[in-house]
């Protein structure tokens, strides 16, 4: 076994770390290909690495392996990266009313600083981008299916 071979090896339990942390907040993402990501990113990172720039590789191995794993993400994700930014500044706004009553669409629209039909156009294409399992579905529609 080769030192480079050695040193990813050493460094799979690093990946698994930063793959299994960011899987708690993209479960919908499997572990295994996030895992898969990572490694590329170590793989990347111990192929570039240049000991004489003062850094340790575990410290530029984790960065290559976060972007691996934020690549990983972008690239499986439907949606633009603005339209997730609407997701998540909306659903920040509706957390804040929990105990009271929702605003209105233009409400919402108004907080967030957009139009109502932007609110509307952003809001149907987060809908259309959740995935449905088959075993939510009505019975009649997996009749319809299967």
């Amino acid at each position: 076994m080769t030192h480079r071979d050695q040193t990813i090896l050493d460094h799979l339990p690093q990946v698994e770390l930063l793959a299994r942390r960011l899987h708690r907040r993209c479960p919908q993402v499997e572990l295994d290909d996030l895992i898969s990501a990572g490694a590329i990113g170590l793989i990347k990172a111990v192929d570039r690495f240049d000991p004489s720039r003062n850094l340790k590789l575990k410290t530029f191995a984790e960065h290559r392996i976060q972007g691996a794993l934020l690549d990983y993400l972008r690239l499986v994700d439907p949606l633009p990266r603005s339209t997730r930014q609407f997701q998540k500044r909306r659903d920040a706004i509706l957390a804040s009313y929990a105990e009271q009553d929702h605003p209105t669409q233009r409400q919402l629209a108004e907080m967030l600083g957009i139009s109502e039909l932007k609110f509307i156009q952003m809001s149907r294409a987060l809908r259309a981008a959740e995935i449905l399992h088959f075993e939510d579905l009505p019975d009649y529609l997996r009749r319809r299916v299967a």
